[in-house]
């Protein structure tokens, strides 16, 4: 393992935005690891562990730290009864995971094609779309817990999953991913819940499988260019916002005055909102903000058209914050983790 100093970040995000790294290094092993945490512990340095960078914003001043990118890899498929278990390093590509998984028609993460990172960072956030979290199909995540240096296995229940949200994201570094367990069907039934596929397979006249599901979600993805592509042409890191949640009662104010609002996954009294509809009624679809932008196919994806810098996405994130907040009394929280700075 290499110890390397000034590594532009921008190359390592899919935003292709972000300052220089002061060091930088990849690793491969929890030898690796442990040897990258030792070297930021003794030189008093913060240190952020990279995956995917697909979901981040780094800052145009950079880290003045430590960036360890994930790189431990790893794929195994273990028969369990009517199961097959899938042990994936936290440094495999998300898709290439599920692409793996649909070729030997196993189910469960299917809804979940085409989502940009790593398999560490997808268990760090619960990714979750078109009707499908991580959380109902992970089994267990193999960690590092920095305070005792010592290796643990924490249960779907230790990660304490929610919206995009797990313990990893609260205990400021403490907890490293380094593989996860995910329990995927041996026979596998299409979910189609979510009403983009719903009018997909109704269009379509096809009797939906997860195989089928995949290429549906290639197509409505590249169609809303929230399908990502590692060094394209046009920098994002996806869905920028979350979806809000709000009371049943909030939300039947909202649609006596805004009739057409959406709202889904009611429970508990709570009623999610699409932070992308928000977003439009507030007529922010395809506007630019120097060099970056709202996308013209998706609101909720935010756009370096080449030459953008953090600092713009930053300010065009909080103008769309308070456009919503002042139209809809809605807030909108970032989904996108800023990295760096001062």
């Amino acid at each position: 393992m290499e110890i390397k100093e000034n590594i532009i970040l921008a190359a390592y995000t899919t935003f292709r935005i972000g300052g220089l790294a002061r060091y930088f290094c990849e690793v491969e092993s929890v030898d690796d690891l442990k040897s990258a945490l030792k070297f930021s512990k003794e030189n008093n340095l913060r240190f952020f562990v990279l995956g995917g960078g697909s979901n981040i914003l780094v800052s145009d001043k950079g880290f003045n730290g430590l960036v360890i990118k994930m790189g431990i890899k790893g794929l195994e498929f273990k028969d369990k009864g009517g199961y097959s278990i899938l042990s994936a390093g936290a440094g495999e590509n998300w898709d290439y995971l599920v692409e793996q998984a649909v070729e030997r028609n196993l189910g469960g993460i299917e809804n979940l094609s085409w989502i940009p990172g790593s398999v560490g960072g997808a268990v760090y956030q619960n990714i979750g779309c078109y009707g499908t979290e991580l959380k109902e199909v992970l089994g267990w995540a193999d960690i590092l817990d920095r305070q005792t240096n010592e290796i643990r296995r924490f249960t779907n229940k230790d990660c304490c999953f929610g919206y995009h949200e797990s313990v990893f994201l609260s205990n400021d570094g403490r907890f490293i991913i380094l593989q996860a367990g995910i329990k995927l069907s041996k026979n596998p039934a299409a979910k189609i819940i979510y009403p983009d596929l719903i009018k997909y397979f109704k269009n379509s006249g096809e009797k939906p499988d997860i195989e089928k599901v995949r290429i549906a979600l290639s197509e409505i993805r590249k169609a809303k260019g929230t399908k990502l592509k590692f060094g394209g042409k046009i920098g994002n890191a996806g869905s920028f916002f979350k979806n809000p949640t709000i009371k049943i009662s909030n939300f039947q104010f909202l649609i006596s005055k805004h009739p057409d609002l959406k709202g889904f996954d009611r429970d508990n009294g709570l009623v999610k909102l699409s932070a992308a509809q928000l977003i439009e009624k507030c007529g922010w679809k395809g506007k630019m903000h120097g060099g970056v932008g709202v996308s013209p196919k998706h609101t909720l994806v935010l756009v370096n058209y080449g030459k953008g810098t953090a600092e713009e996405i930053i300010n065009l994130a909080k103008d769309i914050k308070m456009a919503v907040k002042n139209k809809f009394g809605v807030e909108l929280e970032p989904e996108v983790e800023i990295v760096g700075g001062a």
